[in-house]
């Protein structure tokens, strides 16, 4: 995916779709309280991966740390909402 830009070329957020572990997902926001979009609904059962993912325009997604393993890992969002994967 090519990251959506603002009018400074800098790209959004993304995060990588729940569904197939791959494809990237612009990270939603609420548009009414301005806070991150949070899925506590799906989860995910893909492995950590420990290389960044990009874009196409080499920009890395945003990853995370691994609670159990330390490993950084992509964040998971549902590429319908947008909404950020959590634990429930």
């Amino acid at each position: 995916m090519d990251a959506i830009k603002d009018q400074n070329h800098i790209p959004v957020m993304l995060g990588v779709s729940y569904v197939d572990g791959t494809t990237l997902v612009p990270i939603g926001i609420d548009s009414t309280t301005g806070g991150l979009c949070i899925d506590l609904v799906h989860t995910t059962t893909y492995a950590s991966n420990t290389l960044s993912v990009r874009d196409e325009n080499h920009k890395n997604i945003l990853m995370g740390v691994n609670s159990v393993t330390g490993l950084s890992c992509p964040v998971f969002v549902d590429p319908v909402t947008g909404g950020i994967l959590a634990d429930n």
